[in-house]
């Protein structure tokens, strides 16, 4: 396999630029994940990566060798697509094993490699068949070994689970993540969906508007975003971010409730608190906070309950599937110390 390094990396469309020096190395076996907004550049730098775009700036390496102006062709990475991008017209095998074909390889090796990769994807069974005679967990399937057979330095996922299910995609993202570790190698995956990227990735990339706001192991980021973007972005539902003021080691927030931050801290900040870190306590208690709810979503696993406390939202996450009914008040007390704190201004961390 093969380290990936992204060096101040640009793109620019004519005038406008949609890449702002991106700058991360991928170690040799690791799984890293690329997240963010719709337009945040994630999918474009894996182009860059690929080939499939031309780099404005910067560089990027493949095992030590500068990729710029490689073609796609020779810079020994297999893509996974959003659409799968199988020929229609051809069986699994040929669809599978066509990259080897193209490259004049003996048939034996290629029946080889594309027996090897059904049986470890589970499709020695659908060989003969063509893409229109399977499902779509089967097709992504086709496309991953077109993949494998290729035995490639580097895999790129582009969105591959976003055409499925959601049941199907709970099973796939974990056969991708099983497949990566038995082959050992580097892949970059590009997702807009944070579950995915919590629960496959080693590393996560977190990209805005062209540019890197955190990378980091997916608790890392979870429980110590480096700014506020971060903190909301990461997390479902989202971090509940609260404008306050900062003085003498506490926070007011809506004006009149006073939080023990413990910072040094003075003036405007955002003050963060997760979902399952606010505990429902007795109407009087010292410090707590008094929320209109407005909303309640049971799924079973978890209680949701959005509400209003002085006319700013408020979201909490319960296990326990308390009795809370849309238009009561309840009071919510948030744990010690799991609390974040940002400056207004910047977003940038401060405790």
């Amino acid at each position: 396999m093969a380290q990936l390094s992204i060096n101040t990396v640009e793109k620019a469309y004519a005038k406008v630029k949609v890449m702002h020096g991106v700058s991360f190395d991928v170690a040799d076996g690791e799984f890293v994940a690329l997240v963010g907004p719709s337009g945040c550049g994630k999918s474009t730098l894996l182009r860059m990566v690929a080939g499939l775009e031309t780099i404005t700036g910067g560089t990027i390496s493949i095992g030590g060798k500068v990729v710029n102006d490689v073609e796609p062709k020779d810079r020994d990475l297999a893509m996974v697509f959003q659409n799968y991008a199988l020929y229609p017209h051809m069986t699994v095998r040929d669809n599978m094993g066509f990259s080897m074909k193209l490259r004049n390889a003996p048939k034996a090796d290629i029946d080889a490699r594309v027996a090897e990769a059904a049986a470890i994807l589970g499709l020695s069974d659908y060989l003969d068949r063509l893409p229109k005679e399977l499902s779509g967990g089967q097709r992504q399937r086709v496309a991953m070994g077109r993949a494998i057979v290729r035995q490639p330095a580097l895999f790129l996922f582009d969105e591959p689970l976003s055409n499925l299910d959601a049941a199907l995609r709970v099973q796939m993202r974990a056969e991708i993540r099983a497949l990566h570790d038995r082959l050992g190698s580097t892949s970059i995956f590009v997702t807009h969906d944070q579950v995915e990227a919590m629960t496959m990735a080693d590393r996560i990339v977190v990209l805005r508007a062209g540019r890197l706001e955190q990378a980091g192991a997916p608790l890392e980021l979870y429980d110590r975003p480096a700014n506020s973007f971060v903190a909301g972005f990461i997390g479902s539902p989202a971090m509940n971010l609260l404008a306050g003021t900062a003085a003498e080691g506490k926070v007011r927030i809506v004006g009149q409730i006073d939080i023990d931050a413990r910072t040094t801290a003075s003036g405007p900040v955002l003050w963060g608190i997760r979902p399952e870190h606010l505990d429902l306590v007795a109407q009087g208690t010292p410090g707590a906070l008094s929320v209109s709810v407005t909303a309640v979503e049971n799924t079973g696993h978890a209680t949701f309950v959005m509400g209003d406390m002085a006319g700013v939202q408020m979201t909490a996450l319960f296990t326990d599937r308390p009795s809370i009914q849309r238009g009561e008040t309840i009071h919510l007390m948030p744990r010690v110390g799991k609390d974040h704190l940002f400056d207004a201004a910047t977003g940038r961390r401060l405790d």
